[in-house]
C-alpha cells in the first residue's frame, strides 16, 4: 500500500467523525448567526471604542465614549480558493449527532462533495484566530486627546502558491492518470504558522482643527511576544510523476523549520521564543461637518458649533503590522538543494529526503514578518444615524520571502444603522478566496456578535470558507457629577405644610431693648456762590461710588466744571 492509499483509507475510516463535528459547528454557528454582528462592519463604527485600533489607531481620538473597556472577544476566519464543500453532503436520516450521514461512507466523497473551481493559477489556504483579551481606553476632550492600552492573541496558518495540479494529486490521492509522465513547474510554495501574543499603548491627538474640519494622528506601539513559529518551501521545482505509485523527480530548493521552543516539552517556558520584539501601527482620520446653524431644544437663541455634531463625511489611513519577530530555529531545521532527485512516494521517510536532497546552511535564527496591511476607509453620514462605509484592505504579500504570513486582500462596503447602544451592519465584500461575501450583524449594548458571509447558509452556494465574531465589553455608564445646589421645593407640594418643622416659640427676654431714635438733625444745605444765575439748572449728581479719581483720556479740560470735582479729575494729553 502505497503513502496516498494509506492516507485515503485512515481518511475515509475517520471522516464521518470529523463531519459530524463539522457539522455541529455549522448548525451553531447558523443559531449564532440569527442573532449576529460582523467583525468588517462593527471596526468601522464610530462606537468601536478600543476595538476600532486594530483599524485605524486614530478611531479612537474625539471618540463619542469618553472610556470603553473591552473583556473578551474572537475573530476566527477558514477560507481558500480551489474547493467548495458542498452542503448536500450533510443530508441525513435521524438525529443531528446519531443521525446516519450516507455521505460520508463514500469512497469518492472528495471527488463526489466537492466543487473545484476552474481557472485558478495559485491555490492558497488561509486560515486565523484573533483573542481580544482585556483591553481600555479613554478620552480627554480637554487635551483633545486619547490613551489605550490594548491585548491580543494571534495565529495565522498561509499556503501559497500550490498548483491546480498538485492539488488535484493531493485530493484524488494520485489516481487521475491524466498528470502521469507530464513534466509540471511551480516557482514557488509555502506554507507558514505562527502564534504570538502583543501588548500595544496608543496615543492619539487632534494635530489641527478649523471651524468645520478636524485631521487626528495616532499610533499604537506594540511589544510582541513570539509563541511559536514553522515554515516550509520550495522554489523553482520542476516534478515529474512517473507512475501512481512509482517516484517524483524534483529539481530546485527546499527548506523547513520551526522554533527552537517547540523540541522541548510544552510548558508555560517553552512557549515563548524568549526574543521579545516590537511592532508599530500607524493612522489618521480627517473628518468634515458642515456649517450649519444648528439651534438647541432649550431654546432657538442659542447655537452651536459645527464640531459638536455629526462629521458629513470621514476619511482615513493607516498602516497596522509593521515588524517582525525573531525566532530561535529548531536543530531539526533543513535547507536543501535538489538536482534531478528521485523520490519514491511508496517509501518516503526522513532519511530518504535526505540522502535525496544536498543540506545547505539554514542558519540559527529567522524572523517572521507580521501580518502587515495598508487601509483606506470613507466613512458617509445620511442622517438619522444612518452611515455608508466603504474599506480597502491592502495585505502586503510577501512573495520574496521565505518567513511571513499575511491577511486577505478585502475591499467591502457597509451600509450601517449606528446608535450609540444599538447597531446593525450589513457588509458587502469581496476577496479572493470567498469572493462574495454578505454579510448581517447586530449590536445590543456590550454584546457584539457576528459573520462575514451568511449566504452558504440561506442558500444553495458551496461553502468556501467560514468567519465568525463575537465581543463582549462593559456597558458604558455615564458618572455625572453631584449637583451640590439645593433643589427647590415644588410649589405643587400638597404636603410642604404637614413637613414643615413648628417653630420653637422664644422666651422674652429680660434685657432694654435699643433705642434706635435718630437724634441728628439735617444740615442747611449751603448755597453755591461759584454758580452764575444766568447758567441753566443741572441734573442732580448722584453720589460718587467709588474712591479713586476718575480718568478721562484724549479730552480737553472742561472748564464750567464745579471745584470739587476739579479735585478728584485727572486728565492726560496725550
Amino acid at each position: 500500500m502505497n503513502l496516498f492509499s494509506l492516507l485515503q483509507g485512515n481518511f475515509i475510516r475517520s471522516k464521518r467523525t470529523c463531519f459530524r463535528i463539522f457539522l455541529f459547528a455549522i448548525c451553531n454557528l447558523q443559531f449564532v448567526i440569527c442573532n449576529s454582528q460582523t467583525f468588517l462592519g462593527y471596526i468601522n463604527s464610530e462606537y468601536a471604542g478600543v476595538n476600532g485600533i486594530d483599524l485605524n489607531p486614530a478611531c479612537i481620538v474625539n471618540s463619542p465614549r469618553n472610556w470603553d473597556v473591552s473583556i473578551i472577544g474572537l475573530n476566527f476566519q477558514v477560507a481558500n480558493n480551489f474547493l467548495g464543500f458542498q452542503k448536500r453532503a450533510l443530508d441525513h436520516s435521524g438525529g443531528m449527532i446519531s443521525g446516519n450521514y450516507p455521505a460520508f461512507n463514500d469512497n469518492n466523497f472528495a471527488t463526489n462533495y466537492f466543487t473545484k473551481r476552474s481557472r485558478i493559477k495559485s491555490i492558497s489556504v488561509f486560515a486565523a484566530a484573533n483573542i481580544s483579551l482585556p483591553s481600555f481606553m479613554f478620552t480627554r476632550k480637554k487635551h483633545k486627546d486619547a490613551f489605550a492600552f490594548t491585548c491580543r492573541t494571534r495565529a495565522y496558518v498561509n499556503a501559497d502558491g500550490i498548483s491546480p495540479a498538485v492539488a488535484n494529486m493531493l485530493v484524488t490521492g494520485a489516481s487521475d492518470s491524466s498528470l502521469y509522465n507530464q513534466m509540471m513547474n511551480a516557482k514557488k510554495i509555502s506554507v507558514q504558522a505562527m502564534a504570538w501574543n502583543e501588548y500595544g499603548i496608543t496615543y492619539g491627538k487632534t494635530y489641527r482643527e478649523t471651524s468645520n474640519e478636524r485631521l487626528n494622528v495616532a499610533g499604537r506601539l506594540k511589544f510582541v511576544q513570539g509563541l511559536a513559529a514553522a515554515y516550509g518551501y520550495v522554489k523553482n521545482i520542476n516534478y515529474k510523476l512517473n507512475m501512481k505509485d512509482t517516484s517524483l523527480v524534483v529539481n530546485g530548493k527546499a527548506g523547513y523549520g520551526y522554533s527552537s521552543n517547540l523540541d522541548n516539552p510544552i510548558t508555560l517556558s517553552s512557549l515563548f521564543s524568549r526574543m521579545p520584539s516590537l511592532g508599530l501601527d500607524i493612522g489618521a482620520t480627517y473628518e468634515f461637518h458642515p456649517l450649519t446653524d444648528v439651534h438647541t431644544k432649550m431654546t432657538s437663541q442659542s447655537k452651536t458649533t459645527p464640531m459638536q455634531h455629526k462629521y458629513k463625511y470621514k476619511i482615513g489611513f493607516s498602516i497596522q503590522d509593521i515588524g517582525w519577530i525573531t525566532y530561535l530555529t529548531s536543530p531539526n531545521s533543513r535547507a536543501f538543494a535538489a538536482d534531478n532527485t528521485l523520490i519514491k512516494l511508496n517509501s518516503v521517510s526522513t532519511a530518504s529526503l535526505d540522502n535525496a536532497f544536498t543540506e545547505t546552511d539554514g542558519g540559527n535564527k529567522f524572523r517572521m514578518m507580521l501580518p502587515t496591511t495598508a487601509n483606506i476607509t470613507g466613512d458617509y453620514y445620511a442622517g438619522k444615524n444612518i452611515f455608508l462605509n466603504s474599506t480597502l484592505y491592502d495585505a502586503f504579500q510577501f512573495s520574496y520571502l521565505d518567513h511571513k504570513i499575511h491577511e486577505i486582500t478585502t475591499f467591502s462596503i457597509t451600509p450601517r444603522w449606528d446608535w450609540k447602544w444599538i447597531g446593525t451592519y450589513f457588509p458587502v465584500s469581496y476577496d479572493k478566496y470567498s469572493h462574495l461575501r454578505v454579510g448581517a450583524s447586530i449590536r445590543l449594548g456590550p454584546l457584539v456578535i457576528g459573520t462575514a458571509n451568511f449566504l452558504p447558509l440561506v442558500t444553495k452556494k458551496d461553502v468556501y470558507g467560514l468567519d465568525f465574531h463575537f465581543l463582549l465589553k462593559v456597558p458604558h455608564i455615564a458618572f455625572n457629577k453631584k449637583n451640590t445646589k439645593p433643589r427647590n421645593a415644588s410649589r405643587y407640594n400638597v404636603n410642604q405644610e404637614r413637613n414643615k418643622k413648628p417653630e420653637k416659640e422664644k422666651r422674652p427676654s429680660d434685657m432694654p431693648k435699643k433705642d434706635t431714635t435718630n437724634y441728628k438733625q439735617p444740615k442747611p444745605e449751603k448755597e453755591n456762590k461759584s454758580k452764575k444765575e444766568n447758567t441753566p439748572a443741572k441734573r442732580e449728581k448722584k453720589p460718587r461710588k467709588h474712591i479713586f479719581p476718575r480718568l478721562h483720556l484724549f479730552k480737553k479740560k472742561n472748564r464750567h466744571v464745579s471745584p470739587e470735582d476739579r479735585e478728584h479729575t485727572i486728565y492726560f494729553k496725550m
